[in-house]
């Protein structure tokens, strides 16, 4: 048995962007990357939280996708500082979840309190996307490891011979800051995942499946 940090959050909206679509309007994934997820736990950290303190099993589910059209104001680099385009602003489409609700699992015990009183606002996606952490749900609970699970709502590494229907897309497992403010990160160990839809349950034989005493079952991402 091993003991996990387990979380629970929800909010009104969220925005886990699709990357590298830009056909002009902004696509949702069906689940976060863990990129974002390390985002969000050092947001509730106040620090920078890096792929080598902690691994991260999650579950992510929404009520419905929705569609709103937004202004955006395009500008221009003319050599020597950014500038208002010629031509404006203009409108574009954008994807969002609503009633989000996230479960994390961490291996972090000694995290606990950060999550009773986050530093920073947590969001998924966008600052707007506020969530709510459920404080009565902040848990210590026990997971057996298993070889086979029923999961979805999750984001898996690709591999040959996974029977799991979901959304291949290609993804920086995480980001490092450069040397310096203002400089930049760059992007750590892109590979393709599937990010596997809550609706879309799969029975698979995986790494780093657990089951939790309560029968919920979750795959534990390691950078390996």
């Amino acid at each position: 048995m091993k003991e996990f940090l387990e979380i629970k959050m929800g909010g009104w909206t969220a925005t886990p962007r699709l990357p590298f679509i830009l056909s002009g309007n902004a696509v949702c994934m069906a689940t976060p990357s863990y990129s974002l997820l390390l985002g969000l736990i050092g947001c509730c950290l106040g620090r920078m939280v890096t792929k080598e303190e902690t691994g991260i099993g999650f579950h992510y589910q929404f009520d419905t996708i929705a569609k709103d059209l937004e202004t955006r104001q395009r500008l221009v680099f003319d050599g020597k500082k950014i500038k208002d385009h010629a031509k404006g602003s203009d409108a574009y489409s954008r994807e969002f979840h609503i009633q989000p609700k996230l479960t994390l699992w961490l291996d972090r015990l000694d995290w606990e309190k950060h999550f009773h009183f986050p530093i920073g606002t947590p969001s998924l996606g966008r600052s707007q996307d506020i969530l709510e952490i459920q404080k009565k749900s902040i848990r210590k609970v026990l997971a057996k490891q298993i070889e086979t699970a029923e999961i979805s709502g999750c984001l898996l590494p690709f591999e040959q011979g996974v029977q799991a229907g979901g959304q291949l897309v290609q993804l920086a497992e995480a980001y490092e800051e450069n040397d310096g403010i203002g400089k930049g990160r760059k992007a750590t160990n892109s590979r393709i995942f599937m990010a596997i839809p809550f609706d879309s349950k799969s029975k698979i034989t995986y790494r780093h499946l657990y089951e939790t005493e309560n029968g919920q079952t979750f795959y534990f991402h390691k950078w390996d």
